[in-house]
């Protein structure tokens, strides 16, 4: 499921675009709309978005400005997930070449042309997961201690680990804080239920990995099952 964050000041617009847009797809939620920067750059930094509709202009912090906070706190989830809307040419060849822009339009273009854009994103974005090197890392490494993949809990952790390598928080990691919230707002659940089903997950890997594997794969013994905040760490000084 992709979220869906639009940082436009026509609030009416704004509504439309997004009821047009989830009304297509499926797997796109409606996270949130903004009518100025600084009510985008608090929720930016949220990292819960995947997909940003940036008008431009905005009333007090220009679309420009947002960017450059963007590259400037290298927020890679949001590489090549941001659709910008301008008409101003100038404006737009400021925009083209950054990174995190994959497409543009104008508020003249019909919907279907927007819906388009979207498509084309979405297919990018699938493609960039198949080929993510990151991403097929984390999933050998969690193969290697035998999480089973039929279960959501393995799933999530999975998530856990690609959020904290994409914060860059190796060290000092808050799940219940900075993670797990992510997680709930994306899949529609509580915290404690992405908590619990991690947990199951890591129970069933418990009892299925011999116990030299598992504690040669973490690096001490322990007679007590690892936390995921272990596992996650362990995977991530491996990434």
């Amino acid at each position: 499921m992709q979220n869906l964050l639009i940082i436009e000041n026509e609030l009416v617009y704004s509504h439309f675009l997004a009821n047009s847009i989830c009304k297509e797809f499926d797997n796109i939620r409606l996270y949130n709309i903004v009518d100025t920067g600084q009510k985008a750059l608090e929720i930016i930094d949220e990292q819960i978005a995947d997909i940003i509709i940036l008008d431009l202009r905005l009333p007090d912090i220009s679309g420009i400005e947002i960017l450059d906070y963007i590259r400037n706190s290298k927020i890679q989830k949001y590489l090549s997930s941001i659709i910008a809307i301008t008409s101003d040419t100038e404006l737009l060849n400021k925009v083209l070449e950054n990174e995190y822009i994959y497409s543009y339009y104008s508020k003249i273009d019909t919907i279907n042309s927007i819906i388009n854009i979207f498509q084309q994103l979405l297919d990018h974005k699938s493609k960039c997961l198949e080929e993510n090197p990151i991403k097929l890392k984390i999933l050998s490494e969690l193969k290697k201690l035998k999480f089973d993949f039929s279960y959501i809990g393995t799933k999530y952790l999975y998530e856990c680990i690609f959020e904290c390598y994409t914060k860059n928080s190796i060290y000092n990691i808050n799940l219940s804080q900075n993670i797990y919230p992510i997680l709930a707002q994306k899949y529609q659940k509580t915290c404690t239920s992405i908590k619990t089903s991690i947990f199951q997950s890591i129970s069933i890997m418990y009892y299925e990995i011999e116990e030299d594997q598992l504690f040669s794969y973490l690096g001490y013994y322990s007679n007590k099952k690892p936390k995921a905040k272990d596992i996650i760490y362990t995977i991530l000084q491996k990434l």
